[in-house]
C-alpha cells in the first residue's frame, strides 16, 4: 500500500508541473492609473483582469493647467489568440473599462473614464516573470464639479498605453 501511494504522489507531481499557469499579479501603469493588476485564466484562450491603483492626472480649466489625483480602477477581458503557448501568452485583444476618480487642491472631483478596444502581447518568461505591452482607445468620458474642464483637449477619444510587469502562478 505505502509503496501505490508513493508511486501515485510521484506520478501526480510530475504531471502537475505541465498544467500552465493560471494567474497573475502584476505591477501595471495603464494610461492614468498606476496600480496592482490581477489576471485569472478562464480558459485556454480566455482571461479576465483586475487593476486598482494611484491616478495623477493634468487638467485644464480656463488655460490654467491642474493637477489632480486619487483612485483609479480598470477592467478587462482578453481572448488570446495562441493555443500552442501557456496561458495568457502572446497576442490578445478584448474590450476594457477605466475610471479614473481624482481630486485637486481646490476639491474639484474629476471621473474620467473610457471604454474601449486594447489588444497587446504578453511574454511568459521561464522564471514565471510575465511582461506585457498594450495599446488600443476608447470613448473619453469626463464629469467634474468643474463644467469648464478639459482633459487631453477634449478630443473624445482617449488613447490607450500600458505596460506590465508580473509574476505567474
Amino acid at each position: 500500500m505505502i509503496k501505490k501511494t508513493i508511486l501515485l504522489c510521484a506520478v501526480l507531481l510530475a504531471f502537475s508541473n505541465l498544467k500552465a499557469q493560471e494567474n497573475i499579479v502584476k505591477a501595471g501603469a495603464i494610461l492614468g492609473n498606476l496600480g496592482v493588476q490581477y489576471e485569472r485564466s478562464l480558459s485556454d484562450h480566455f482571461s479576465v483582469i483586475g487593476q486598482l491603483g494611484y491616478s495623477n492626472i493634468k487638467t485644464t480649466v480656463n488655460n490654467v493647467d491642474s493637477k489632480s489625483d486619487g483612485l483609479g480602477y480598470y477592467f478587462e477581458g482578453r481572448y488570446y489568440f495562441s493555443s500552442n503557448k501557456d496561458l495568457m501568452e502572446g497576442w490578445h485583444i478584448g474590450p476594457y473599462y477605466n475610471s479614473i476618480n481624482t481630486k485637486n487642491d481646490n476639491d474639484v472631483k474629476t471621473n474620467i473614464s473610457s471604454f474601449g478596444l486594447a489588444t497587446g502581447y504578453q511574454w511568459v518568461l521561464d522564471s514565471q516573470l510575465t511582461i506585457g505591452i498594450i495599446f488600443g482607445g476608447g470613448t473619453l468620458n469626463i464629469d467634474s464639479d468643474n463644467s469648464d474642464i478639459e482633459f487631453l483637449g477634449d478630443i473624445g477619444f482617449l488613447p490607450h498605453l500600458g505596460f506590465t510587469l508580473g509574476y505567474s502562478f
